[in-house]
């Protein structure tokens, strides 16, 4: 994947870790594409919304509550994410190392300017609730006095300072995403991911 999108999606924490989509009952009944690591990188598209089924090794599980891990396949190189479905509540830690086969279902997510005009409008209004503004009882009330209050201003400063310098960041990629979107000829960009049905760790 682009790396300014997965610097994007990992700032965000917006691309979907919940459920899965077996709800209407069709999906476990679809025919199982057979898919290589390599096959899905260079072009997942045709595969969305179809389930297959694809091998690699694990090379990382999110600590954050387990629902995404990454497999490489035999280059080694470039992975792709996999997210927990509706019958796997996390994946454990100790997969990574592991050669593991998937069942599940490519998703696609679209950014386009829509999308990336509402998140960077989230940020910003964030960003101002944060600072206190147009609220009662912010920072800058008389709430401490003497030590207490310097010591206080200068722990909010730099908190300020560090959230500030996080949100410079997340638009910076916001704008870097347009960017590539601008050179791409197309009006959006498009992040690949695989749903889990159900997995098996592959003994040697």
């Amino acid at each position: 994947m682009n790396k300014s999108i997965f610097l994007l999606l990992a700032l965000s924490l917006l691309v979907s870790c919940g459920p899965g989509t077996k709800k209407n009952g069709t999906e476990s009944e679809q025919e199982i594409i057979p898919l290589a690591v390599e096959e899905f990188l260079s072009d997942a598209g045709p595969f969305v919304d179809k389930n297959v089924n694809i091998s690699g090794t694990v090379v990382h599980v999110c600590r954050h509550g387990g629902q995404r891990m990454f497999l490489v396949g035999e280059n080694g190189e470039e992975r792709i994410r996999i997210t927990t479905g509706e019958d796997i509540a996390e994946f454990n830690i100790e997969l990574e190392g592991e050669s593991i086969e998937v069942k599940g279902i490519v998703k696609e997510l679209i950014i386009d300017e829509t999308y990336l005009a509402e998140w960077e409008a989230e940020l910003l209004e964030g960003s101002k609730h944060e600072r206190g503004e147009g609220h009662e009882g912010g920072v800058g009330h008389g709430d401490h006095h003497g030590d207490d209050a310097a010591e206080t201003s200068s722990e909010e400063d730099h908190e300020d300072a560090e959230a500030e310098e996080q949100l410079k960041n997340q638009l910076a990629n916001i704008q870097s995403v347009r960017d590539e979107i601008a050179v791409s000829g197309d009006d959006h960009l498009s992040d690949y991911w695989i749903e889990t049905l159900e997995f098996v760790v592959i003994k040697e």
